[in-house]
Parts: structure tokens; C-alpha cells; sequence
């Protein structure tokens, strides 16, 4: 089953089909994500929000702009960018809060969104999670 997920997924992102915070975006970013025996599989996702288990310890997850990483059951987001070149930090190393932009290697605390080594000297927006059940919701400031 997961590899005709895969295909699919493939088929889709080429045909530029897919769309952002679906389970099938879900699956694309996270493979161990197990969306199909969530209890809330039949809710519809809003582009701000996630199934929380979908985010185990010590990972991170794209949700819309944003980054939503699980420390240690708390879960923090960021800007979804590296403030030194765009780097997909949702798909970097999460060492505890600390974590490792695949591109260049800077790091950033993800709960207060501090530069902790460069290249990157700005450092990244932080928004605030709300958990309601199974469900993750990104809120950012206006």
C-alpha cells in the first residue's frame, strides 16, 4: 500500500494536483505519519492545522507556511523558511528544541526562534500552537 501512496503522490506533485495540509501533503512530508487509523481521518484540515499524530517526538512537520516540530510532547512552530537562504526547516534535524537547517547548517531554538549558529543572523518568527483534542492549530499574529 505505501508505495501505490507514493506513486500517487509522485503523480500528483508532477501534475502539481496535490494541495498544501491534506493527508496526502500529510504523507509527502512526513512518511511515518499514520493518517489512515487517525480517529479524526474523516475531519477536513484547515491549511493552520494538523493531526498531532502526525508529528512524533522529536520531528517536524510542514504545515502551510509554517513549521510544526514536537519537543518532547510540546509542540512549537516557526516560519517555515531559513532566514539565511529559504532552507525547508521542517525537514532539518530537531535535537531537542534545537534545530539544523538542511541547507547550510544554521540553527535555531524552534520554541523562541533564536539564531543559535549561523550562517543565518536573523532570527525566525515563532507562532503559537493550540492543541484541541487529535488536532494542531498554527495561530499567527496579525
Amino acid at each position: 500500500m505505501k508505495w501505490v501512496v507514493t506513486i500517487l503522490l509522485e503523480y500528483e506533485w508532477r501534475a502539481g494536483a496535490f494541495k498544501l495540509g491534506t493527508e496526502r501533503e500529510i504523507m509527502r512530508t512526513n512518511p511515518e505519519a499514520n493518517v489512515a487509523s487517525s480517529p479524526a481521518k474523516s475531519a477536513v484540515l484547515k491549511d493552520n492545522q494538523f493531526r498531532i499524530d502526525a508529528v512524533p517526538a522529536g520531528s517536524g512537520l510542514l504545515v502551510g507556511d509554517a513549521a510544526v516540530f514536537n519537543v518532547a510532547g510540546s509542540f512549537c512552530a516557526t516560519q517555515a523558511k531559513c532566514t539565511h537562504r529559504g532552507g525547508p526547516l521542517n525537514e532539518g534535524t530537531l535535537d531537542g528544541s534545537t534545530v539544523t537547517c538542511p541547507w547550510h547548517g544554521s540553527q535555531f531554538n524552534v520554541c523562541s526562534g533564536a539564531v543559535l549558529r549561523g550562517p543565518a543572523t536573523e532570527p525566525v518568527k515563532t507562532y503559537r500552537v493550540i492543541v484541541e483534542g487529535e488536532i494542531g492549530r498554527v495561530e499567527k499574529e496579525n
